[in-house]
């Protein structure tokens, strides 16, 4: 374990900014860096795991393997800068999520969608969700948006930054989901346990933050973005080893079994 994250580290961009968020994966938690001292700590929940609960055994995992494959919805390793926030933001649902989860409930249930909040688009256009019959339905055919409230699965404030995987920080309504030793539950964004502690030290205090409290209590929520000047920078990794302050050594689960996988890797090589 410990040969496995010195050699991620190896290849990593090293934190230099005075000033940056940064999120371990393998440990469910998000600190934000100041001078190289930790001035916020919280839970988050990650992207799903192939290997959550230790119940597979991939000792001989080989990349040829056609069987066990990383999970889709694994959160990706990453470093860009955080650059806006949206508050009460509309949440885009993506295909996959919209085919597999929420006609599946739409069809079981035909108050469902309303009931969330959720509008739904057809070539563009917005249609009346009771028009349709979920259980015929063809798959692709439509495009669902969940309004900004309390049942948003994005929750009342989404962090943006830069990248290829469409992933984000945000709020969620579905905060029992900290209380959980294994965190590894979401589609591939990073719920937040403390968003509005995040924002405050991001933005500081100032018109901007008192901007963001006042939006996220609003009974009559409307999107709003702020832009975060300076841009800070953000790093999502995957470290299941590492030295704490006292330099006894911390261990995390290899939830992803990235660990197992590199090392396999790096056995191979003469």
């Amino acid at each position: 374990m410990i040969i496995a994250n010195l050699e991620r580290l190896r290849w990593k961009n090293k934190p230099l900014d005075k000033k940056y968020v940064i999120v371990n994966i393998a440990d469910y938690r998000l600190d934000v860096i100041e001078n190289g001292k930790s001035v916020l700590n919280m839970k988050v929940c990650v992207g799903r795991g192939r290997n959550p609960y230790g119940k597979t055994d991939l000792t001989n995992y080989v990349d040829s393997d056609k069987v066990d494959k990383p999970n889709q919805h694994s959160t990706p390793q990453l470093n860009s800068k955080i650059h806006s926030v949206d508050v009460n933001p509309v949440w885009n649902i993506p295909q996959s999520i919209a085919t597999k989860e929420i006609m599946v409930e739409a069809a079981k249930d035909r108050y469902y969608l309303e009931n969330k909040g959720i509008n739904v688009y057809k070539n563009g256009k917005l249609i009346d969700a009771d028009d349709v019959n979920w259980s015929t339905a063809a798959k692709g055919d439509y495009d669902f948006k969940q309004r900004p409230g309390d049942d948003n699965s994005l929750g009342k404030i989404k962090f943006l930054f830069q990248n290829q995987s469409s992933v984000y920080l945000h709020d969620t309504p579905a905060k029992l989901a900290f209380t959980r030793p294994m965190r590894a539950i979401s589609h591939g964004c990073v719920r937040l346990g403390d968003p509005q502690g995040l924002a405050h030290t991001l933005f500081g205090d100032g018109p901007k933050f008192d901007l963001i409290v006042k939006d996220m209590a609003s009974d009559k929520p409307d999107p709003t973005t702020i832009n975060l000047t300076p841009n800070i920078p953000v790093y999502i990794t995957y470290i299941t080893a590492r030295a704490d302050t006292t330099g006894a050594i911390q261990i995390r689960p290899d939830v992803y079994e990235l660990d197992t996988v590199l090392y396999n890797a790096l056995a191979q090589v003469k």
